[in-house]
C-alpha cells in the first residue's frame, strides 16, 4: 500500500508539466520509508508524540554533559551501586520514593533486599513473591516515608536512546527485545543477578543491557535512554559515572489503603500480568494514553503531563545525533503487516533482524556521539509548525471553488513566489524545500536526507496544487494524500 502510495506520487511528478524537471540532486533522494523516519526524528525525546508513535524501531547515539542533575526515588538513604533506574525529573523518582511497597529502609528490614524497592512500581516483587501489604517477610512498615536521590553526570555520559514508548508494554518493547537482546528477554541466563528493582523482565532487560555494554560495546557506552510515563536512563555503574548531590528523606505517608493506593496496586498487578504474559501484541490503539511498567501514575498522581511540559528540559539534558542512527526503517523489512498503524517486529525471522543489531553495535563502537551533530530534529520542528495546520484544513477541502483553495495556497506560498517570474515552479520548489535549511548543513546523511526529502514532499505538493491547475476534488485528495503519508503526530490527533 505504502510503495503504491510513493509509486504514484513519483509518477506524478515526472508526468507533471510544471514539476517534471525540478531540480534533484543527491541529497534529495528518498530514503525508503522517509516519512516514519522523518516521524522518529520529531518525536525522539518528545513525550506526547512518542506516545502516539507508540512502537520505536530506531536507535540514537545520545549524549549527556557533565554535571547533568538526575533523581532517583527509593526506600534507602544509601548512595546506589551497580545498575538501577534515574528519571529526569524529581516529580517522576518522587512517585516512586513515596510508594508504601519500599518506604522502610534496608537496614530496617528482617532480611536486606539490596535495591529491591528501588525506582519502580514493581520493586515489591523480591524472588517472585508479590508482597503487595507494603511488607517484606511480614515485617511491618514503620518508616512510612521514602528517600529522594539527587545525583550529578560525574562525567559526560555516553547513552543509547531506544525511541517510541521503549519502557512501556506490548509492542513498544519489540525493538529492544527482538533487536537488541536478540529474544533472549523470558529465557533468563542462569546463575546469581544484581538484587535490582522491577518486574522480572525490567530487571532481565537492564542486566542485559549492562552486559552489552561490559561485552559488546567495551563501555563506550554508559546506559540506555528509554520512554515511559517519564524519561527515564538505565545506568550501569551509578557510584563511578554519578556524584551524590543530595540525599533527602520524604514526607511520611499514610500506609491506610486509600482508594487511590487501592487502586494503583490494582494497576501494578495488571502490569505485572501484562509483563509476565508478554508484550509482543501490537494492537494497542495509537490513540490510548501512553503507559509503561514503569509508570509515576499511583497515590501521587500522574506525572506524565508534566514531563510532556519538560520536553524542552529533556532536550537540554540530552543531545541525540540526529545525522547517523540506526532505523529498522532503512531495512527491507515488512513492518506494517495487515497494514498495521505502527511497525512490529514480532513476525520477523531472527536471520533479517541481524543486520540492524550489527549496525547498531557497529554505530556504538566506532562513531563519537557529537556535540556539534547538526540539529535536524530544530528543522523537522519548523516544518510541521509552517505547515501542520494549514495541511489539515488543504486535505478538509472545505472551499466553495478551486479559485479560492488556489488563492490560500497563493498565500502559503508567496515566500517562495518571484512574480517576475511567477510559472518558474522549479525554483518555488527548491526556495520552499530549504526554507528551514541551512547552507552549511551536511549532506548525504540519514537525517538530512530525510528530512530534505519529506520537505519537498510536501512542497511539491503546495507547488503542483497551486499551478496545476486541477480541478477542487483532485486537489483536495492530492492533500489528503500528503496528509496519510506524513503521518505527523499533530495530524493524526485532530
Amino acid at each position: 500500500m505504502r510503495c503504491t502510495e510513493k509509486l504514484i506520487w513519483a509518477l506524478s511528478l515526472l508526468a507533471s508539466p510544471s514539476l517534471s524537471h525540478s531540480h534533484i540532486d543527491a541529497a534529495d533522494v528518498s530514503p525508503t520509508n522517509a516519512n516514519h523516519i522523518f516521524n522518529a526524528i520529531h518525536s525522539a525525546l518528545r513525550h506526547w508524540e512518542s506516545g502516539i508513535k507508540h512502537n520505536g524501531v530506531s536507535f540514537f547515539l545520545a549524549s549527556v554533559p557533565n554535571g547533568t542533575q538526575f533523581y532517583h526515588g527509593t526506600g534507602s538513604s544509601q548512595p546506589i551501586n551497580g545498575i538501577e533506574w534515574l528519571a529526569f525529573v524529581p516529580e517522576h523518582a518522587l512517585g516512586f520514593a513515596h510508594r508504601s511497597e519500599w518506604r522502610r529502609p534496608h537496614n530496617e528490614r528482617k532480611r536486606s533486599v539490596t535495591f529491591q524497592e528501588s525506582q519502580h512500581p514493581l520493586a515489591s516483587i523480591v524472588d517472585g513473591q508479590d508482597h503487595t501489604d507494603g511488607t517484606i517477610d511480614g515485617a511491618s512498615d514503620l518508616a512510612g516515608h521514602g528517600y529522594l536521590h539527587i545525583y550529578a553526570a560525574a562525567k559526560d555520559l555516553r547513552l543509547l536512546y531506544v525511541d517510541g514508548m521503549s519502557a512501556g508494554p506490548r509492542g513498544s518493547m519489540q525493538s529492544q527485545d527482538r533487536i537488541l537482546f536478540n529474544d533472549t528477554i523470558g529465557h533468563p541466563k542462569p546463575g546469581p543477578k544484581p538484587p535490582i528493582g522491577g518486574p522480572p523482565r525490567e530487571q532481565e532487560r537492564a542486566i542485559e543491557a549492562c552486559r552489552m555494554v561490559k561485552e559488546v560495546w567495551g563501555e563506550r557506552i554508559d546506559g540506555l535512554v528509554r520512554t515511559e510515563q517519564g524519561f527515564e536512563i538505565i545506568l550501569c555503574e551509578f557510584s563511578r559515572d554519578l556524584d551524590v548531590v543530595h540525599i533527602s528523606q520524604t514526607k511520611p505517608q499514610d500506609k491506610t489503603n486509600s482508594d487511590d493506593e487501592k487502586k494503583y496496586k490494582s494497576q501494578r498487578k495488571a502490569q505485572n500480568k501484562a509483563d509476565t504474559d508478554g508484550e509482543g501484541s501490537h494492537k494497542q490503539d495509537h490513540k490510548s494514553k501512553p503507559g509503561g511498567h514503569r509508570g509515576s501514575r499511583g497515590p501521587q498522581g500522574d506525572c506524565c503531563s508534566l514531563a510532556a511540559r519538560h520536553n524542552q528540559l529533556i532536550g537540554h539534558k540530552v543531545r541525540l545525533d540526529f545525522d547517523e542512527f540506526v532505523t529498522a526503517y532503512t531495512y527491507d523489512l515488512d513492518l506494517f503487516p495487515n497494514n498495521a498503524s505502527q511497525p512490529v517486529l514480532e513476525h520477523i525471522p531472527t536471520e533479517q533482524v541481524e543486520p540492524i543489531r550489527r549496525d547498531i553495535n557497529h554505530m556504538i563502537n566506532t562513531m563519537e556521539p557529537s556535540a556539534y551533530a547538526f540539529d535536524w530534529q530544530a528543522v523537522a520542528d519548523m516544518i510541521v509548525t509552517r505547515y501542520s495546520d494549514e495541511l489539515d484544513v488543504l486535505a478538509k477541502g472545505h472551499f466553495a471553488s478551486a479559485t479560492l483553495l488556489r488563492e490560500r495556497l497563493e498565500k502559503l506560498l508567496e515566500p517562495f513566489l518571484d512574480y517576475s517570474d511567477f510559472n518558474a515552479s522549479d525554483a518555488v520548489v527548491d526556495r520552499c524545500q530549504n526554507e528551514f535549511i541551512t547552507h552549511t548543513a551536511p549532506v548525504g546523511t540519514l537525517g538530512g536526507s530525510v528530512v530534505r526529502s519529506v520537505s519537498r514532499r510536501v512542497c511539491s505538493t503546495l507547488v503542483s496544487g497551486l499551478f496545476d491547475r486541477m480541478d477542487l476534488d483532485k486537489t483536495v485528495v492530492s492533500f489528503g494524500e500528503l496528509v496519510s503519508f506524513l503521518g505527523w503526530a499533530t495530524l493524526e490527533s485532530k
